[in-house]
């Protein structure tokens, strides 16, 4: 009886085992996607907050690099219609973050205020007005300075940053106007990064080890771009919003 109860107790131990075991298997990318940031504590990296103008006469005038009334409130001069008016605001909104602020990932979300207005006050029909604009996120690093890091998107020295496009990431209106016509839209939306700015990505892309973790490892700054275009457009406004997460 000693015997038959010892054999089950070891059965039900080695069971146990074996179901800790396949417990406490990581997962694999096939199961999770990003098996580096799996189960991390997710981290709150700052927000920040930039406001584009498009105006028939900004007050004050745009001044040349950036074309600003300061970093983060920019105003471009729209051209009269029919002509086209092309945008950039450059580092509308920024966040420092100090050294090993995060392990393997800088997950950014994006939130677009936008108003606009289209008119057609030329007196006769017009196939086209366009108001469109599109984000992108600017990772500047003192590691980056090295002139042997190439840029992978470009096939040039990296020069202290490296750009960062999540598709689809532009808004855009394309579409006639009838004589006369007017109309003003605002509309509200956010965009996240998915994958965002990881480890796993930049080595994938040709940067060692060794210069990844020193990114990671020594502070960086987060800028965010916007370039467009503007077609018939009376005015407009974009309030751009950055919220950084991290593990």
């Amino acid at each position: 009886m000693i015997n038959k109860t010892l054999k089950l107790f070891a059965l039900v131990i080695s069971t146990l085992a074996l179901v800790g075991g396949l417990r406490a298997a990581p997962p694999t990318v096939g199961d999770v996607g990003d098996v580096d940031s799996f189960g991390s504590n997710a981290k709150y990296m700052g927000a920040a907050s930039g406001f584009i103008t498009l105006s028939p006469a900004c007050t004050p005038a745009p001044t040349p690099v950036p074309p600003a009334t300061a970093d983060d409130n920019q105003c471009f001069n729209l051209s009269p219609a029919p002509a086209t008016t092309t945008f950039s605001a450059q580092d509308i909104c920024r966040i420092n973050l100090p050294k090993n602020s995060t392990t393997d990932l800088i997950y950014p979300v994006l939130t677009f205020f936008t108003n606009y207005q289209l008119q057609n006050s030329t007196g006769v029909a017009q196939p086209q007005a366009i108001f469109l604009y599109s984000a992108s996120l600017t990772l500047v690093s003192a590691v980056l300075n090295d002139p042997s890091i190439i840029d992978p998107n470009t096939g040039l020295p990296a020069n202290g940053q490296l750009i960062f496009v999540f598709s689809p990431n532009q808004f855009r209106v394309d579409r006639s106007l009838a004589v006369g016509e007017r109309v003003r839209n605002r509309l509200d939306y956010s965009r996240a990064g998915n994958a965002g700015i990881n480890k796993a990505t930049l080595l994938s892309e040709g940067f060692s080890q060794h210069v990844v973790n020193e990114i990671f490892n020594k502070p960086m700054t987060i800028r965010m771009d916007v370039t467009g275009t503007a077609q018939f457009v009376t005015d407009a406004t974009i309030t751009c919003n950055m919220r950084l997460f991290g593990d």
